[in-house]
């Protein structure tokens, strides 16, 4: 049996309970590899299975790049990509011509990229192909149309208050963030203050081909695919050198509160995480595999929801950053257990920064995300994807060969020494949203400040 293999860069995903089977034969697709003549990397991953074809474009940038008090300028910038029309169509024709081929195209901006794809039949590639580079080289930020995306942008905001996930979410990263581009969040304000010759002055800073990586997938001519790339691409030109973002200056440690009456308290608690490419990245996701990160079989799930039914939920995950990511545990539990539920969090937490995994957890946790690995992404397109943000944020083309080896390799004291670089900052914040008379309770964790809108500005670091 031959397996499509990746691994997630940006998360500890929960993979399917690995099933009992004869050893796996593993291949991983070579993928062919070329750069264009303005710059741009190209992989290209043929599949003959379906007549398909699909595509995703890297661009460094994203939300990070907005200019502070311009919050939302990079999604809004996307959307109207996506939206305005492009070239010498209007936004009508536009759509008219990717409806007439029954193709899709996506705009996105994720916190550290721009990300553009497009979807159709192979028959359809070549005219498709240039839809797409109409979109990333010629936009037209049709202004309706980019006053329909600022309205729909605003509807959104207007809703993250209505769920205790979405509101605390966007605290926790203000809070654990500060007032970093990596913490700033969109307001009504921010939204309502670009133009769109704000929206047309950063996408001709922020979009050129320099470190950008586009993937193809599926049913193609790889040489026919790269001349009509070349051609269509040939005068793309690079843009604005960005200066590297600031590090992350977390306000705390302190605990946000959000009151709110809800039947499910949602708390998130959190402290900075590992840059990319750290030595202890692999290490660390073993570690987090055991604390939170691998369901029920996790400490943190066993001790507080198997065994003293505190949690209807709890997990952990990581997520890297080129600055110092995020480390974060998140729970939902009932009012009348808040204490409780906290108590033994912290219990759990301060444990297993101390002494780390035991050999029998150590063993298998290796166990299972070895096997995990082998057994979560068979399809050709998600692989691509991931092996286009590998190879875009830099990690060493045998990544995807070598990890399992280095999963298996990690040693106890390694596992530790990861949890304890974690777990013991000082530096966390907590951020809780459930009924007003949780304040008192949550006092007797630390300094307790309550929170009536997301969208307010949180007090300087004491």
């Amino acid at each position: 049996m031959v397996l499509w293999l990746c691994v997630p860069v940006f998360a500890f995903a929960k993979a399917p309970v690995a099933r009992d089977t004869a050893p796996l034969e593993i291949r991983i697709p070579a993928f062919k590899a070329t750069t264009l003549t303005c710059g741009l990397k190209v992989l290209l991953l043929e599949n003959d299975e379906m007549p398909l074809v699909s595509a995703e474009l890297l661009i460094p940038g994203g939300n990070v790049r907005d200019p502070e008090g311009r919050e939302g300028l990079a999604a809004l910038m996307g959307a109207a990509m996506k939206n305005g029309g492009a070239a010498q169509m209007s936004p009508e024709a536009f759509d008219e011509a990717l409806e007439n081929k029954a193709a899709s195209l996506s705009a996105a901006s994720e916190v550290e990229d721009f990300s553009f794809g497009f979807k159709c039949l192979s028959g359809d590639l070549e005219e498709v192909l240039v839809l797409f580079a109409d979109m990333i080289l010629r936009p037209n930020f049709e202004a309706k149309r980019l006053e329909t995306d600022r309205s729909n942008a605003l509807d959104e905001l207007s809703r993250q208050e209505d769920t205790p996930d979405n509101l605390t979410r966007v605290l926790f990263y203000r809070a654990l963030m500060g007032n970093s581009p990596y913490g700033r969040r969109p307001t009504p304000k921010s939204l309502g203050g670009i133009t769109r010759e704000d929206v047309l002055k950063f996408y001709q800073r922020n979009l050129g081909p320099a470190g950008s990586v586009l993937v193809v997938t599926g049913r193609f001519d790889p040489p026919k695919l790269i001349e009509e790339l070349e051609a269509l691409f040939k005068a793309w030109k690079g843009s604005e050198t960005q200066p590297k973002s600031a590090q992350a200056q977390p306000l705390g440690p302190a605990i946000y509160f959000f009151p709110k009456d809800v039947g499910q308290v949602f708390i998130r608690w959190g402290v900075l995480g590992l840059k990319r490419h750290d030595p202890k990245d692999i290490p660390l996701q073993v570690a987090n595999y055991i604390l939170g990160g691998s369901g029920f079989t996790s400490r943190l799930m066993h001790q507080i929801r198997s065994d003293r039914g505190l949690a209807y939920f709890v997990d952990s995950v990581a997520l890297p950053y080129d600055v110092p990511g995020v480390y974060e545990v998140i729970g939902g539990t009932r009012p009348d257990a808040v204490g409780e539920y906290l108590k033994l969090m912290f219990q759990v937490m301060e444990g297993f920064g101390k002494e780390g995994p035991n050999g029998e957890e150590l063993a298998q946790a290796q166990k299972s995300m070895v096997e995990e690995y082998a057994y979560n992404f068979e399809s050709p397109f998600t692989l691509a994807s991931y092996k286009a943000s590998l190879d875009f944020h830099g990690y060493p083309d045998d990544y995807l060969k070598t990890y399992r080896d280095q999963v298996k390799a990690v040693t106890k004291e390694q596992a530790t020494q990861a949890a304890q670089t974690i777990l013991n900052q000082k530096d966390w914040v907590l951020v809780v949203c459930g009924p007003a008379s949780l304040e008192k309770d949550l006092s007797e964790f630390g300094r307790v400040i309550t929170v009536k809108s997301i969208f307010d500005p949180l007090p300087e670091k004491p």
